[in-house]
């Protein structure tokens, strides 16, 4: 991304995001009642054309444009339930890592006895921050920490931060893999695993192959001229032994297409968002 700027892929996710939340989406109950306010002027006059033109649509078309932008609101809640469980199971720290315009912190309540962090990079997190100064956390405890990756250690951050890796965390690793090499993903993954106690999950979510095509030229182009490529596809084994190369302990590994079924979500083999995934892993040891 730009210096100085703002994250322009998490603006787009957001406004998906919010789109989803009108009901304009094929997920059913779909919801993120914030998100709308944590939209720029322009893209929130963006989200009020979009929304406009999708309702005017004819039905068939505009069912074929909202499988389009179902990966979104399906990850959402894919990572929603598997982050309930690991709180469940005793999570007391909830990390989310290039955040973005995340909301968890604002509309989980089930999230209310953690501490949450938000760890982004410092132009994204300060914007964030400023349209999130409204509203009121539904969690314990909400700690924003910049990050710069190519310069910042992680694992010092974190503890200048608060955060504790003498106690269980809930990483969620959403929406960023696929920009990242492999020595970034390595080094993160260490990070992690050296900040992450028993008890400790990982949800990380990544891209496979397939999705560079499904993706298709426009998005790539976009995604460069806002100096945001996508770099980092990879096969499921792929990324199973980086995970546990790391310290982590794989315990599922699920699709686009689970979770549409898992929601009561349409899903044809063609849908964009077939190459989406969903890694959950805990902290090798843990049991």
């Amino acid at each position: 991304m730009r210096e100085r700027r703002p994250s322009q892929t998490a603006a787009t996710v957001a406004l998906i995001r919010a789109l989803a939340d009108q009901g304009l989406t094929d997920v059913p109950g779909f919801e993120d009642p914030v998100v709308h306010r944590l939209l720029s002027r322009g893209w929130s006059a963006a989200l009020t054309l979009i929304a406009r033109r999708l309702r005017r649509m004819d039905p068939a078309k505009r069912a074929r444009v909202l499988a389009r932008l179902s990966s979104v609101p399906l990850r959402v809640r894919a990572i929603d339930v598997e982050l309930e469980g690991a709180v469940a199971l005793g999570c007391r720290q909830v990390a989310s890592l290039g955040a973005g315009l995340d909301t968890r912190a604002f509309r989980m309540k089930a999230l209310s006895a953690t501490h949450f962090f938000e760890i982004d990079h410092p132009a994204t997190q300060a914007f964030k921050q400023s349209k999130a100064a409204a509203l009121s956390p539904v969690v314990e405890k909400l700690t924003y920490v910049p990050v710069d990756f190519e310069r910042d250690a992680l694992s010092t951050c974190l503890l200048s931060a608060g955060h504790r890796p003498d106690e269980p965390t809930a990483w969620i690793w959403e929406g960023v893999v696929m920009y990242l090499s492999d020595d970034a993903l390595r080094a993160t993954l260490r990070a992690l695993a050296d900040a992450s106690a028993p008890g400790s999950l990982l949800l990380v979510n990544y891209m496979e192959p397939e999705a560079r095509r499904r993706l298709g030229l426009v998005g790539h182009l976009i995604a460069r001229i806002w100096s945001e490529p996508l770099v980092g596809f990879r096969r499921r084994e792929v990324m199973l032994a980086e995970v546990e190369r790391a310290g982590f302990r794989a315990l599922r590994d699920t699709g686009a297409e689970d979770w549409a079924r898992q929601f009561g979500a349409p899903f044809a083999s063609s849908n964009p968002a077939a190459g989406a995934r969903l890694l959950v892993a805990e902290r090798a040891g843990a049991r």
